[in-house]
């Protein structure tokens, strides 16, 4: 569906936001890998409550953004073909852990470099809430050396071995008050697509997810996200509101990726971060949150 936003920027690193001219957009010469981890049912040591639809909705983005298909003399007749990313780990329950998706830049135990950032886009669904301006998610085991149960933004440095894309199913990911600091989870990432306050899980939303990875071919990531996932008054007078986040060089480098960046048209790694940018539904009211962009404070 389509719907209106308003976009809005704010200069974060502002000694660095006349260092580098925007990047130009280049198509992705090699294929792009996708990750996929999923948590249904927490009795495995962390607690949570059940959904046992969320990994549904996660193989549905998984198999539609690596379906290739097929072409006949060059014409591409089903699926993305060529530009269908490759299936690099699809992970459901099981010893799903907090270091899966942390830094050891960051934190000693993290390892992600061996999991969610050794693919090129990744969807997490976990339970979230949000802790002051750092969102966290839920995990299903407490591993040994790891802390807790929960993954939290400011363990992560993400992208800093190959990953570009991390799409969040995962309630508070994205709320308003985090977008000033978000981009301290980056590290050569170049978008995140979460929600501001909490997000909905059920059999009837699975065709959102693949038709969220179909439309990121041929629409910008920014968009799909936001014209599928948009929903009004999904539970009485409350929305469901996505947002998607960018980080770019500067402003240019920034609105470019976000105006532009699709899975079959990958852009270089940001050079530096300095401007971080959002789109979002101008009114949109969750559960849980004020009205999207009316109290950045909360």
């Amino acid at each position: 569906m389509k719907a209106y936003k308003m976009k809005t920027i704010v200069p974060t690193l502002t000694a660095f936001a006349l260092l580098m001219p925007a990047l130009l957009a280049t198509t992705a010469e090699a294929r792009q890998e996708a990750k996929s981890y999923a948590v249904t049912t927490w009795n495995a040591g962390c607690s949570g409550s059940t959904r046992n639809a969320w990994d549904n909705m996660a193989d549905a983005w998984y198999d539609e953004i690596t379906d290739e298909g097929y072409s006949i003399f060059g014409w591409c007749l089903s699926g993305h073909c060529a530009d269908a990313f490759s299936r690099d780990g699809r992970k459901v329950n099981g010893h799903l852990v907090n270091s899966l998706f942390a830094d050891r830049s960051v934190v000693s135990w993290g390892n992600d470099h061996n999991h969610m950032d050794e693919g090129d886009a990744a969807l997490i669904a976990l339970h979230g809430f949000e802790s002051g301006n750092n969102y966290g998610g839920r995990v299903r085991v407490n591993e040994s050396g790891g802390g807790d149960c929960n993954i939290m933004r400011s363990e992560m440095e993400a992208g800093d071995q190959d990953l570009e894309f991390l799409h969040l199913s995962s309630c508070q990911s994205m709320d308003d008050n985090q977008w000033s600091s978000w981009w301290q989870g980056f590290g050569r990432l170049h978008q995140v697509n979460g929600f501001h306050g909490l997000m909905w899980i059920g059999s009837g939303l699975v065709n959102d997810y693949e038709d969220f990875a179909d439309d990121a071919f041929s629409s910008t990531i920014a968009d799909s996200w936001l014209d599928n996932m948009y929903i009004p008054n999904i539970v009485d007078n409350d929305d469901q509101c996505p947002v998607s986040y960018a980080v770019g060089a500067n402003s240019s480098d920034t609105w470019n990726r976000i105006g532009t960046e699709r899975y079959n048209n990958v852009h270089s790694d940001p050079s530096s971060i300095g401007y971080w940018g959002v789109t979002f539904i101008s009114g949109c009211d969750p559960q849980a949150e004020t009205v999207i962009n009316s109290d950045r404070s909360q």
